[in-house]
């Protein structure tokens, strides 16, 4: 009722920001009315995003089906003699010098074998998706304890000695994800199964005698060669034996999944 001009100051100053912030709050109701309107128009064009299923975690049909695969998995390994596995022969060698001379020497391994394989088993929950005409399953599995062994020998300056290479494995971890079409009646197809962790290996040589001092070179060797060894079987071998079960056992995905 009264001009600006006539104001205090202070008065003036509390009056703007009135006005100002009544001009904010019309303006967001306005743009929140805009909103609603829109998401009233887009449904009744029927322009509705269909929301993509959230993964269903530690559900019992797919639990019980990748554990049905693994168990089926551990007879063929146990049947086909693949538990425990042989392991290739390794060669490697070594030097030292003495005296100014350099002496060569070498290890050999023999009689190597792979234990473990047998013991695969689901290490988490899976998880389960329809979306669209496609299903997708994904899962960890893993083994726990797996181990290895090598006779060895060794020689150095006209010395040889024989000796033993064990290595204990404290767990490999692998991720598994397939998806299928629902309509082709067709089975899973891997998309992706790989080690996600490899764990600890802890080798120990015993029998070196005078040669001890190449414990560590041995160590190293064999560490090395087990760590691509197992990539290369699991990402190999045991690969191709997974998606021969997914082909063989179809899964019958229930409705309520669907």
């Amino acid at each position: 009722p009264y001009p600006l001009c006539a104001l205090s100051p202070t008065t003036k100053q509390w009056y703007q920001r009135r006005v100002h912030g009544e001009s904010r709050l019309t303006t967001s109701l306005t743009m929140l009315r805009y909103f609603l309107l829109c998401c009233l128009a887009s449904q009744s064009l029927g322009l509705v995003r269909h929301q993509i299923q959230d993964p269903k975690l530690n559900d019992p049909f797919s639990d019980d089906y990748i554990d049905k695969i693994l168990e089926n998995l551990r007879n063929v390994i146990i049947e086909n003699n693949m538990d425990p596995m042989d392991l290739p022969p390794l060669d490697t060698g070594f030097s030292d010098t003495i005296l100014g001379i350099t002496w060569h020497g070498s290890a050999h391994l023999n009689n190597g074998h792979f234990w473990g394989l047998s013991t695969l088993a689901r290490t988490g929950d899976t998880s389960f998706t329809v979306e669209g005409e496609k299903a997708r399953l994904t899962a960890y599995i893993g083994i726990t304890g797996a181990s290895a062994h090598y006779d060895a020998s060794a020689e150095f300056m006209g010395i040889t000695v024989g000796a033993g290479v064990t290595a204990d494995i404290s767990d490999i971890q692998i991720f598994l994800d397939a998806e299928m079409v629902l309509t082709g009646g067709s089975g899973l197809q891997l998309t992706d199964f790989k080690i996600s962790h490899l764990g600890h290996i802890s080798v120990d040589v015993s029998g070196l005698g005078p040669l001890d001092w190449i414990l560590e070179i041995l160590v190293d060797f064999v560490d090395t060669f087990l760590k691509d060894w197992i990539v290369s079987l699991v990402e190999g071998p045991l690969k191709d034996l997974i998606q021969g079960l997914l082909d063989e056992y179809v899964p019958d995905i229930p409705s309520r999944l669907l």
